[in-house]
């Protein structure tokens, strides 16, 4: 599993040092261990960073990637012996000089060594360095050099800012197949970026589009386009201000453009699914920096002035690992780790190229979008040992925005889905082909269910707060609806779940504003019980299958168990409990569980939410078996196999995570293009519906054989 390295540096000079605090955790659990030190002061080292870096500039670029004023010539003159002796002097003297800054004696750096050391034994395990700084001095310095990730073949390092947020997705967000590239190439005379263009446009299920480099407008239009990007992409001349507060990147020789220039309408791609921005030019530190105010999740920038040769290299390599499916650190350090030799020819070149993350945004990840189809056989090695997969076979659009809920039909041949578009639609589950969309509810559809006898149950959010009953026809491709159940006290309108028991007879649903259990007679059409005790909304409920009891998630943190019939709470599974619970729960929120699943047979119950954790409950006893770790954010769905062996879970990280219940291993990452807000097994166990805020529902089969298809 990929772990995480936070050193935070906080305010100092070099003067007098810096404190710094080591936080190591899994990537989406808790932190593994903290502790804090402190860099001792060094003078010396941004002394030495300037003689490099003054030594770098002056060997003669080829095609140097750095604007001059206006007037001066550009010489295409090779490195001549002696600048290239001095920059390689002083390459080495700055190496030096910065490991035995980080190497020093001092108590405190030895115990985060120490620490490093301890808790991230695995040399082969993807490791996410992560440098928190505003100083501007640090965030130049190599720190790939500090000996500690010598021995870690899949370490990268990444510039954090002081403060960051997670970016929501706008509700016009349109979900995307294929990678969406933006690519803003200078008209410099002195550049020649063919080689650049060829490379994007070869990418692997990716669409790139150039706009007019003559046209400046063009750039503002094509950032506020309504489908969105994944990456913005610019190869030109670039500058950052002194501090690295600011930065310019020149689309023409006489035309730049700054991030504040264009606020609005990075805003607006940010909304609509930016991910990732590339500036393969100069000096880009103060781009990344306004950038990082902006909340960007990622940005790969050039640290100083960049050899043109170099940086046509870097990207080929770059993007070459990222598209074949490499993560976006290990594509990071296995470019560079390539071009080591152009350190011959540009010493310290390797330093420049520097990642820049927003922790509350989880890595971009270049899609696979290997279609299986169901017909085609799979051809296993006899050498090898087929391993079983889930494969995606469909993806159905059609909702106009995100899908809430999903539910499979106990026939196993159809899949309901309700969206925040206020519809319900009904598809084909073996076809992938719509047919009926429900129209009725006049606000979200939150849940939709569907009885043993095959009867559609719908619910819906404030204003409406109705359920509604249908009647479905499968073979005749009729629906009708049956009734509409609504309740007496507007504070009701507002129901986030709902669930069936298990003859088809009652409903229980879950409420928002009044954080109430409501139990329904359907055939009588009237609540019979009114179940109070939660705090803050009632986030799911589900019936036990078989003592008919009810248990309910909240975000108040709390997990319930209640005997509808007698009206009564029975058992509080988790969360604060006795007389002084209610308060205490209304004033903690730091756990919301958002999520429920229990196993057919009763025995073992699911829970997700705000921890990032699932949980694991053994029903006989009430206890926590076991904690699966993974997910980055909020856990939003859970749902547990028919065998009772598989759990899948899913969450505001875009991942939906298959576990394995005996071992508490993921055995697969799948996911979507923005939240998974549901997901259903279909009974026999062998398909999974995922219901997503991107607008899609996808349908993954799991295929016992593994490997490819024909």
């Amino acid at each position: 599993m990929t772990k995480i390295a936070i050193f935070t540096i906080g305010q100092g000079d070099f003067k007098t040092g810096f404190p710094m605090g080591l936080e190591i955790r899994e990537e989406g659990g808790n932190p593994l261990s903290e502790v804090m030190g402190k860099l001792p002061p060094s003078s010396r080292i941004p002394e030495l960073y300037q003689i490099w870096q003054c030594a770098f500039i002056n060997i003669k670029f080829v095609t140097s990637r750095m604007d001059v004023p206006k007037g001066t010539a550009k010489v295409a003159v090779p490195p001549t012996k002696e600048p290239l002796e001095k920059c390689q002097t002083s390459q080495e003297e700055l190496k030096k000089s910065f490991k035995d800054w980080l190497n020093s004696e001092s108590r405190e750096l030895q115990k985060m060594r120490e620490t490093f050391f301890t808790h991230l034994p695995d040399q082969f395990e993807e490791i996410r360095v992560f440098i928190q700084t505003s100083d501007p001095g640090l965030k130049k310095l190599p720190w790939n050099e500090w000996d500690i990730f010598e021995r870690y073949t899949y370490a990268e390092i990444a510039l954090v800012p002081p403060e960051y947020s997670r970016i929501n997705l706008a509700p016009d967000a349109i979900a995307r197949e294929q990678v969406r590239i933006l690519a803003i190439l200078s008209t410099a005379e002195d550049l020649n970026l063919k080689e650049e263009k060829q490379k994007l446009e070869g990418l692997p299920h990716a669409e790139t589009f150039f706009p007019n480099p003559h046209e400046p407008a063009e750039i503002y239009d094509a950032l506020q386009h309504e489908m969105g990007w994944d990456i913005l992409f610019f190869a030109g001349h670039s500058s950052s201000s002194k501090m690295g507060e600011t930065g310019e990147f020149f689309i023409r020789r006489d035309y730049g453009l700054s991030i504040n220039s264009l606020k609005i309408s990075l805003r607006k791609a940010l909304s609509r699914g930016l991910q990732l921005a590339i500036f393969n030019s100069c000096d880009g530190l103060g781009l990344a920096t306004e950038l990082a105010g902006l909340n960007i999740p990622q940005v790969i920038v050039m640290r100083e002035p960049v050899p043109g040769d170099f940086a046509v290299a870097f990207i080929k390599k770059f993007l070459q690992a990222f598209s074949e499916g490499k993560s976006l650190y290990v594509a990071l350090k296995q470019a560079k780790d390539s071009l080591e030799c152009w350190n011959k020819k540009y010493p310290g070149v390797c330093w420049l190229p520097i990642l820049c993350q927003n922790p509350a945004q989880p890595p971009f990840t270049w899609p696979k979008l290997l279609k299986l189809p169901e017909t085609r056989p799979v051809l296993v090695s006899p050498l090898l040992k087929p391993t079983p997969i889930w494969q995606e076979v469909k993806t159905l659009t059609g909702h106009l925005a995100g899908v809430k809920s999903v539910a499979v039909s106990p026939d196993g041949r159809m899949i309901a889905s309700g969206s925040f578009d206020q519809t319900i639609k009904l598809w084909d589950l073996h076809r992938g082909e719509l047919k009926k969309t429900l129209k009725g509810h006049t606000a979200t559809v939150t849940s939709v269910q569907f009885s043993t006898e095959g009867i559609l149950a719908s619910a819906s959010f404030f204003p409406d707060g109705t359920i509604k009953l249908w009647e479905v026809e499968g073979e005749q491709n009729k629906v009708e609806l049956k009734t509409t159940l609504r309740g007496n006290d507007w504070v009701g309108l507002a129901i986030w779940s709902i669930a069936f028991n298990r003859d088809g007879k009652y409903i229980a649903s879950g409420h928002n504003v009044d954080s109430t259990i409501k139990v329904w007679d359907i055939h009588r059409e009237k609540i019979i019980a009114t179940l109070r005790g939660h705090v803050w909304a009632v986030s799911q409920v589900i019936f036990h299958p078989k003592d008919g009891s009810i248990i309910s998630s909240s975000l108040d943190g709390t997990i319930k168990i209640w005997d509808p019939e007698q009206g009564q709470l029975i058992h509080t599974l988790v969360g604060p409990s006795g007389w002084l619970s209610p308060a205490q729960a209304w004033f903690s929120r730091d756990v919301e569980v958002y999520s429920l699943a229990l196993s057919s047979d009763g025995e073992i119950l699911a829970s997700g939410g705000t921890e990032d954790v699932i949980k694991i409950w053994r029903w006989g006893d009430r206890q926590l078996q076991q904690t699966l770790k993974g997910h980055s954010d909020t856990i939003q769905a859970v749902a547990i196999a028919p065998d009772g062996k598989t759990l899948a879970s899913g969450g505001r990280d875009h991942t939906i995570r298959i576990w394995d219940l005996t071992t508490g291993k993921t055995q697969q990452t799948l996911g979507h293009s923005d939240s998974v807000n549901s997901l259903a097994f279909s009974l026999d166990g062998q398909t999974l519906i995922s219901g997503s805020q991107d607008k899609t529902i996808k349908i993954w089969r799991w295929f016992p054989q593994g490997s490819s298809p024909l």
